[in-house]
């Protein structure tokens, strides 16, 4: 066959592999936003805002580009999401083409031409590669929506392919570098998306290294590797750094030495770096080296690719509603970019989770932070950061830290999964720990970071999967299976005796490891026959998997599933069950009798296992009915009176209302105010500002230099530094808010101490603010009170006089001075609420737990005491608001069978279900029968048990079945608690006892005994000799567990 007619067959045949791509992703697409960081990316693409570091300003442009073309605001989310399905479905046509390269490098590498049967077997490979890869479980779950991992998925597609049309045009194109430039600008303008493409450095400058060097020797392999790492180590830490450092101290010498306009030293940078590409250009003429220029003009591109973090900057000086780290110079910049909001961790060298402090120099500085100050017209130091960072002793610092965290919860899942020598205290607080070994290190690296982290993840979208539920070390949640059961039983217990929503969730997809098996074959295959691509397909395959895994160095546990992040090394797999087609057929081509028929039947046998990949993950990668974000987020700021303040505190009670605040316009009116991000100074600052035309700006009682980052970012209780300052002991009693604010904002002497050691100040030390009183007062204005609506006049007696809390803790972060001072002033003016899900302690509501009033998904605070009656719940409910707001909420597809909620989608509807039974046990208690009994049916209907299990969070439904006399319906709803719980039990006594089997025992068992008392009392209640419709399985079980 001709070279032409070969190419014209290949473009055509990848668009057709591209159109199935894009239906299959368009179909699914999500309608609107979800859960996690999409309302966050399609909130700030709609109305080009600055996102959290280190941000995706490329992405945000396109997005942007894309949700002109929605008809209104309500489509602006399905527009965005449309970028990523269309940027994945290119992905696969940039794969198609890769696969199809290097399976015609293989096929013919023996010599030979190309034949007909070969060619069906080299596009058979990219059919088979790309389609597995098109329906494989993480790659398809990015696709469908607003986030910038499919995008991301999109330019190391194009980049690694872009290298292998240099490798093809190099020996016959005199401009073939051209190619390497336009990588060099790919690699830039997907900073702006994420810098994940950067993984593909290495095997792309491996494929230009063996092109150079075509009889390279292995040692000529391992030094080639050791310079791709350079190269990546240039961009990525060197290049764009470097940059922003430079630009960052001319702007410091240009507007502080020079006297010049802020900016200035900027724009000089910008013409510093145009006028030495100029001359270094000109002399690479002069010297007819055109690889000195080509170098400068990959450079310029990556430079250039990179421009779009200017966005950021304008926007973020035009002072967007969303506005993250505020980036608008040259110096915030740098900090945005490195990510310096989340600290930074130990990567090849570092502490251990027990390090102390070095005895003789316990703290050293960092580099100081500057702030532009209008006043003054220059920039300030904000923070010096003068021996202010813990200097830990070397004998805690090693070789490849893993077991590094000092966080409380992580140190008890290092207890939990290594043999470090652990003792812990009561509240799981440190008392005393071993420093782990270079083997413990590594045997944590393998077992979790490795193991669970990743290669769990790798076996998910090539052996198969159990289910969507965060896995955390259970036998029946989150693990890989093959559906063959005698290699899964083994592991997991019997899987048929699993319950029947574990054994139906639609996300549990198995393959029967056939892709797997296919992608080690395709491995093997080209390392037999071609050993430098192998190297570099191997090299990609490392860099987008294991690298990732050494560089982010993760902590037990992660708030989410991370597989994500890996999905690169899965697009390489893809290439490689791609290459088992060629491997396949050249292994049966002399065994027909018939060779032209080997590579239709390799690849009629081999196409079974993308088919059947679509076939298990279709029903669980469908979203496009789903809305719980956008309803969920509608409930939420629903339940909030007008020109109200909503606490938030997670991705997933914020991003999802920033969604329908930014993009929808709906109710604008509630300022939303994220907890975790009110530790900032630059959130503050947001904050006092109004967000949208309602004038929802939040006014606080401190000026900005007492708020600035590096000042009070933690004061601490201590009544020992007040009776040094002053002579005398700590005040004893309260003190009220007004008198604690006061405190807190001075800054002399008196009122700041040093740490100390051995009885003895520390000289070198950060200078602390404390504050000597923990017990505190909030006077409240009855009047107030009455007037602002807050409590009716019915109910004018329960106000209490004033609010007494013990704040407890040692310490108080710069956003619980910041709730305090707001609550303080605000002096009942504007309803405050806390969204449901801040917290489950007390703590989360800032121990002022007692005086909240449910009102739907959100808690009101009011001067009414409710004694905590323990668990979850606080406060007492406004049956008469929460009524109109529950029976008012639309959830649309809720109870649609045929509309698959993941784990994440759960989580708010157990949520719901426990809101409405509360609502329905509050009226109950009300003499509300009627009204309760609407509710409960209600909740039943958008929630029907028949497609959200029973848990914990569905008793208060049952109970108030009972409550209200409907015995026939309590009785059905316990007796089909009990049948599953019959059958988790069942399965869990097939477990072993090495996967935690008493555990999932007695937690089952405790919530038979809940339902079984509750359905007994009701009965005994009832009389007549009226029993619990589950006594006798009840008590046959516990019979055998006493026995």
């Amino acid at each position: 066959m001709q070279t032409s007619n070969y190419t014209k067959i290949n473009n055509y045949l990848g668009w057709i592999i591209w159109a199935i791509a894009t239906f299959t992703y368009v179909a699914t697409v999500a309608p609107t936003t979800s859960f996690w960081d999409c309302g966050e990316y399609i909130a700030t693409s709609v109305k080009l805002q600055v996102g959290h570091p280190p941000g995706a300003p490329l992405f945000q442009l396109v997005g942007n580009v894309f949700s002109q073309f929605a008809g209104d605001v309500t489509q602006q989310a399905y527009a965005v999401n449309l970028l990523s399905a269309l940027s994945s479905s290119f992905s696969i046509l940039f794969l198609f083409w890769t696969i199809t390269h290097l399976a015609k490098k293989l096929i013919l590498r023996g010599g030979g031409e190309l034949n007909t049967e070969k060619i069906i077997a080299i596009f058979g490979s990219g059919v088979v590669g790309a389609l597995a890869f098109t329906w494989s479980d993480s790659f398809w779950y990015s696709a469908v929506e607003g986030e910038v991992y499919a995008m991301s998925s999109f330019f190391t597609a194009v980049a690694f392919w872009a290298v292998t049309k240099w490798e093809r045009a190099y020996d016959t194109d005199a401009y073939a570098n051209r190619w390497l430039v336009l990588i060099a600008y790919l690699i830039g303008l997907s900073v702006g998306v994420h810098i994940l493409v950067f993984l593909a450095i290495p095997p792309i400058f491996m494929v230009v290294y063996y092109k150079m060097k075509p009889d390279a020797t292995l040692r000529d392999s391992v030094i080639g590797t050791v310079l791709s790492v350079f190269v990546l180590g240039a961009v990525f830490k060197l290049i764009i750094p470097l940059l922003l450092t430079m630009f960052g101290k001319l702007e410091i010498l240009f507007v502080n030495n020079l006297h010049l306009m802020k900016n200035s030293g900027t724009v000089f940078s910008i013409f510093l770096i145009a006028g030495a590409a100029y001359f270094g250009m000109q002399q690479a003429k002069k010297r007819k080296n055109p690889f000195i220029s080509q170098g400068i003009h990959a450079i310029l591109f990556i430079l250039i690719g990179y421009s779009s973090f200017v966005m950021l900057g304008v926007r973020s000086n035009a002072g967007t509603p969303i506005d993250e780290n505020n980036p608008e110079d040259a110096l915030s910049m740098l900090d945005y970019y490195n990510r310096v909001q989340y600290g930074d961790w130990p990567v090849m060298y570092g502490k251990t989770y027990n390090a102390q402090q070095d005895p003789s120099t316990p703290y050293r500085s960092g580099d100081p932070t500057y702030i532009y100050s209008e006043e003054e017209g220059k920039y300030i130091v904000a923070d010096a950061k003068e021996y202010t960072i813990p200097n830990y002793d070397s004998q805690y610092e090693v070789f490849f830290p893993r077991i590094w965290s000092d966080q409380k919860n992580h140190v008890i899942n290092y207890k939990q999964l290594t043999d470090v020598d652990i003792t812990l205290d009561d509240r799981g607080n440190l008392v005393e720990g071993e420093t782990p070994t270079f083997a413990d290190n590594f045997q944590f690296f393998l077992n979790y970071q490795v193991g669970h982290m990743y290669w769990r993840y790798f076996l998910w979208n090539f052996v198969g999967r159990q289910n969507d539920i965060q896995h955390r070390y259970e036998a029946m949640n989150g693990n890989y299976i093959t559906g063959i059961s005698g290699l899964d039983d083994s592991r997991l217990g019997d899987q048929e005796l699993m319950p029947d929503f574990m054994k139906d969730n639609p996300a549990r997809n198995v393959y029967f490891a056939i892709p797997f098996i296919l992608g080690l074959l395709g491995l093997a295959y080209q390392a037999y026959k071609d050993g430098k691509d192998a190297w570099v397909i191997g090299m990609f395959f490392l860099f987008t998997g294991l690298a990732i895994v050494v560089y982010t160095n993760h902590k037990p546990f992660e708030p989410r599933e991370r597989d994500y992040a890996f999905v690169g090394s899965f697009y390489v797999f893809a290439i490689w069950i791609g290459l088992s087609v060629i491997a396949a057929y050249d292994l049966i081509r002399e065994r027909l009798k018939v060779p032209q028929l080997a590579s239709i039947v390799t690849i009629a046998f081999i196409i079974i296992a993308p088919i059947n990949m679509v076939a298990q993950n279709w029903d669980d990668h469908d979203r496009s009915e789903r809305y719980m974000a956008r309803d969920t987020a509608k409930a939420y700021l629903d339940s909030c009176e007008p020109n109200s303040i909503l606490f938030t505190n997670g991705d997933n009670d914020t991003f999802p209302l920033w969604y329908m605040q930014e993009v929808e316009g709906y109710r604008t009116d509630v300022r939303i105010v994220n907890l975790s991000l009110l530790n900032t100074d630059w959130y503050i600052e947001q904050l006092k500002r109004s967000a949208h035309r309602d004038g929802n700006n939040i006014e606080f009682n401190f000026e900005e230099s007492q708020y600035r980052q590096g000042t009070r970012d933690v004061v601490y209780y201590n009544p020992v530094a007040f009776q040094m300052n002053f002579g005398r002991p700590a005040p004893d009693g309260r003190w009220t808010v007004d008198q604690l604010m006061e405190w807190v904002k001075q800054d002399g002497n008196k009122f700041t101490f040093k740490p100390s050691r051995g009885g003895r100040e520390i000289a070198k030390a950060p200078t602390l603010n404390y504050y000597p009183v923990n017990k505190f007062i909030l006077d409240i204005d009855k009047q107030a009170v009455l007037d602002a609506g807050v409590v009716a006049q019915e109910d004018s007696a329960k106000i209490v006089e004033r609010i007494e809390w013990n704040y407890g803790g040692t310490l108080l972060a710069k956003r619980d001075l910041m709730v305090m001072d707001l609550i303080n002033q605000n002096n009942w003016d504007r309803p405050i609420y806390f969204s449901v899900t801040v917290g489950s302690s007390p703590s989360a509501f800032f121990n002022l737990h007692k005086y909240l009033r449910l009102e739907g998904l959100a808690y009101r605070f009011v001067p009414i005491e409710t004694e905590h009656a323990g668990g979850v719940d606080y406060g007492y409910v406004d049956t008469d608001l929460m009524y109109q707001h529950a029976m008012s909420w639309e959830f649309e597809g809720i109870n649609d069978p045929g509309v698959y909620y993941d784990e994440t989608c759960r989580r708010p509807v157990y949520n719901l279900r426990n809101t409405y039974g509360r609502l329905a046990m509050a009226l109950i208690n009300e003499g509300e029968q009627e009204k309760a009994r609407e509710v409960l049916d209600r909740a039943t209907e958008l929630m029907p048990f028949s497609k959200f299990e029973f848990n914990e969070f569905s008793l208060k439904i049952l109970q108030g079945y009972y409550g209200i006399g409907d015995y026939d319906k309590g009785d059905e709803l316990v007796t089909a608690f009990a049948d599953q719980l019959d059958d988790e039990l069942n399965y869990y006594m097939d477990l072993s006892t090495d996967q935690d089997k008493n555990q999932y025992l007695g937690y089952a068992m405790r919530q038979y005994q809940q339902i079984y008392q509750m359905s007994d009392r009701a009965h005994r209640n009832r009389g007549e000799g009226s029993v619990s419709p589950v006594s006798q399985r009840f008590m046959q079980w516990m019979q055998m567990f006493q026995g």
